[in-house]
């Protein structure tokens, strides 16, 4: 059970026919079709990590695990970012490259030609104009961490991707090519800079057992429903560092 969150008892069974029942069942599959929140989030604050409010890894510093899935998200806020204040964005894709039907405030009908995913159009909080887009492009990645008991979600912010891209890039080019769900990974953060830039470093391989039962995984109701999960603040982090670094 997530922290917050009350334990509901189960209602009464119902009293009907067994051809009823057949039929209950087989519907309610409908129930959870777009209920998508059975998933942690990491947060990454004063250079720590930490999934549902506890550190974790080495003290919060770095941790390892398995990049399961992953996919680029674009996230739009018509006002400056406000970590008091909890609001749906105006506009969102997931996989980059249109804007999410769910959108409230759809900004262009592709993300390629969309004026607010350009350098030079991000506002700060004082009105000030910033290098940075004012459409956040982030990472989504769904993580297996060892010592959770469900998928963990994380996003990772504009100043690490050419981190991300470089590491994805160095599996790719190793020989043999690795996949990057066959191996475990270390995440840390770059103690040169001052704001939480990201590292990945490649951990050890999977054994053929368990790459097979990622391979498996990666295609489970549960990552899926991660992968493809509404837009939310928390993976929107206003962008104080330098967005063309």
């Amino acid at each position: 059970m997530k922290k917050g969150e009350r334990k509901v008892k189960n209602l009464p069974v119902a009293v009907v026919s067994k051809e009823l029942a057949q039929q209950f069942a087989e519907d309610a599959r409908e129930n959870l079709k777009n209920v998508n929140d059975n998933f942690y989030r990491i947060s990454i604050h004063g250079s720590r990590y930490s999934v549902n409010g506890e550190l974790i890894g080495d003290k919060g510093t770095e941790f390892e695990s398995i990049i399961v899935r992953e996919i680029p998200v674009n996230i739009y806020y018509e006002k400056a970012y406000d970590s008091n204040e909890t609001v749906s964005p105006e506009c969102w894709s997931l996989g980059g490259s249109k804007p999410d039907e769910s959108s409230n405030q759809k900004q262009s009908p592709s993300c390629v030609s969309c004026k607010k995913n350009k350098f030079g159009t991000q506002i700060g909080q004082k009105g000030e104009k910033r290098k940075g887009k004012a459409c956040h492009n982030t990472r989504r990645l769904v993580l297996r961490v060892v010592g959770v008991d469900m998928p963990v979600m994380m996003s990772v912010p504009p100043t690490s991707i050419k981190t991300f891209n470089h590491y994805l890039r160095l599996l790719t080019s190793s020989n043999p090519p690795v996949p990057v769900f066959a191996v475990k990974t270390i995440f840390e953060f770059d103690s040169t800079v001052e704001y939480p830039k990201l590292i990945m470093r490649q951990g050890k391989l999977l054994s053929p057992q368990e790459y097979q039962e990622i391979k498996k995984y990666r295609f489970s109701q549960e990552v899926i429903g991660t992968l493809n999960a509404y837009a939310s603040q928390e993976e929107y982090e206003k962008d104080e560092e330098k967005s063309n670094d």
